[in-house]
C-alpha cells in the first residue's frame, strides 16, 4: 500500500464517543502490542464507521511522522493531572516523536485499563524460547509539556 497524503494516527483505545465526532477517510492505527488492541478493537471500530484503518507496528510511528505521513496524533489517557497524563505504555514515545516531527497531539480520555498480556505469546501462542523474562508496565506518564496541539 502507498500513502499519498497525511493521515491521523490513533495510539490507544478511545471511548466509543470519540468515533462519533472523528472524521477521516483513512487513519493510521498503532497495533498496540503486546495485546494488539489496535488491530482487535480500534481497527474494527473504525471499519464499522466506514473509516479505513491502516495498521502500523508501534515502532513505525517515527518513520511515518518523519516522512510527513501523519497529520495529527490522537493519544488516549486513563488519568490526567496538571502536569501529566497517565497513558498506556508506548504513549510517551508517540508524544516525543510527534513533538520532534512537529505533528499536533490531541490528548483525550480513553478506555481505562489493559488486561495483563504477555510479550512471549500472540493470541495465546508462544512465539519465543523458554525462560525469557519480560517487562511490560501497564501505563506510563506523558508530561503535558510534550503535548502541543
Amino acid at each position: 500500500m502507498h500513502v499519498h497524503e497525511p493521515m491521523p494516527l490513533i495510539f490507544g483505545v478511545p471511548h466509543k464517543a470519540f468515533y462519533k465526532n472523528f472524521k477521516a477517510g483513512s487513519v493510521f492505527v498503532a497495533e498496540l502490542r503486546p495485546g494488539l488492541e489496535g488491530i482487535k478493537v480500534v481497527a474494527r471500530e473504525l471499519l464499522r464507521r466506514d473509516i479505513q484503518p491502516v495498521v502500523i507496528c508501534d515502532n513505525m510511528m517515527a518513520h511515518c511522522m518523519e516522512r510527513g505521513l501523519v497529520r495529527a496524533v490522537h493519544i488516549f489517557y486513563d488519568r490526567l493531572s496538571k502536569k501529566k497524563a497517565v497513558c498506556r505504555t508506548g504513549s510517551l514515545i508517540a508524544a516525543i516523536c510527534a513533538l520532534k516531527h512537529h505533528v499536533p497531539i490531541h490528548l483525550q480520555r480513553g478506555r481505562a485499563g489493559r488486561r495483563k498480556t504477555s510479550l512471549l505469546k500472540i493470541d495465546g501462542r508462544k512465539v519465543t524460547a523458554q525462560n525469557i523474562k519480560t517487562y511490560v508496565p501497564p501505563s506510563e506518564d506523558v508530561p503535558l509539556v510534550y503535548v502541543k496541539g
